[in-house]
């Protein structure tokens, strides 16, 4: 690692931060924020999210790091007060790197890649949708919308509406509702779906009006789609790992640590 850029929360605290570290690193390494090989990430998880789509067009050549100053830093392997640990381990230059998967989403006129997840949801009227399975006929939902996450973003909107909590090194999808309906006369699988690489969801709607697309941070009008297809992309995310932080640590950090 020659080159390096620094994504920032723009919060007091995250700013001084970057400063600090830039102020240490600018010795080891050069500053190159169009075409750096380390990108680090200083806030949360929505920081992080944000620097992977910044860079998503160098994704064979960039490697991610964070350092947790926000709410939640399931993505993130240092703590604020670490900054110093990430310096002396860049310094050291004993690393790892580990690829997460993303999802690849596409509308008849546009293609997006998503680390977390890809929603529909439509808070003005009841969105129907067709749900296909691999081109069959699986279901068709009716409820708020749905949400297909990554095993990374297992942990994120998707545990919210009651989905599973994968290990982010798997190539799995999932399928989950988000306020599905459910009586006589509508019925869905009313329960996450877990699918492989080897499957494709593909939603089809009559009207997809007031409903918009959610990809990650993005969010995307739907009123003049028809069908969204979804499948695990062939490119992955590269993260830089120095410190050892199994996946039971980063879960109990996150959502069980008082």
């Amino acid at each position: 690692m020659k080159t390096y850029a620094i994504v920032c929360k723009q919060d007091p605290q995250s700013l001084s931060l970057s400063e600090k570290l830039k102020a240490q690193l600018n010795d080891i390494l050069i500053y190159d924020e169009e075409h750096p090989e380390m990108v680090i990430s200083v806030g949360g998880d929505g920081t992080m999210l944000y620097s992977v789509h910044k860079y998503m067009d160098q994704l064979e050549r960039v490697a991610f790091i964070g350092i947790h100053t926000g709410t939640l830093g399931f993505l993130t392997d240092y703590q604020r007060d670490e900054y110093q640990q990430l310096i002396d381990d860049i310094r050291k230059g004993d690393y790892l790197i580990y690829e997460r998967h993303l999802l690849e989403v596409k509308t008849k006129e546009e293609k997006y890649l998503a680390l977390n997840e890809v929603r529909v949801e439509n808070n003005r009227r009841s969105q129907v949708i067709d749900v296909y399975i691999n081109d069959d006929f699986f279901e068709t939902f009716r409820g708020n919308g749905l949400c297909v996450s990554t095993a990374s973003g297992s942990t994120a909107y998707n545990k919210s509406l009651g989905g599973a909590v994968i290990n982010s090194n798997a190539g799995l999808m999932q399928l989950s509702e988000i306020a599905g309906i459910h009586h006589n006369a509508y019925r869905s699988l009313g329960s996450p779906l877990i699918l492989d690489k080897s499957h494709t969801i593909h939603l089809q709607s009559q009207s997809y009006q007031g409903a918009i697309l959610g990809v990650d941070h993005l969010v995307i009008d739907l009123k003049d789609k028809d069908s969204i297809d979804i499948a695990m992309a062939n490119q992955k995310a590269r993260f830089l790992q120095y410190k050892r932080v199994p996946f039971t640590k980063r879960l109990k950090r996150a959502y069980l640590r008082s």
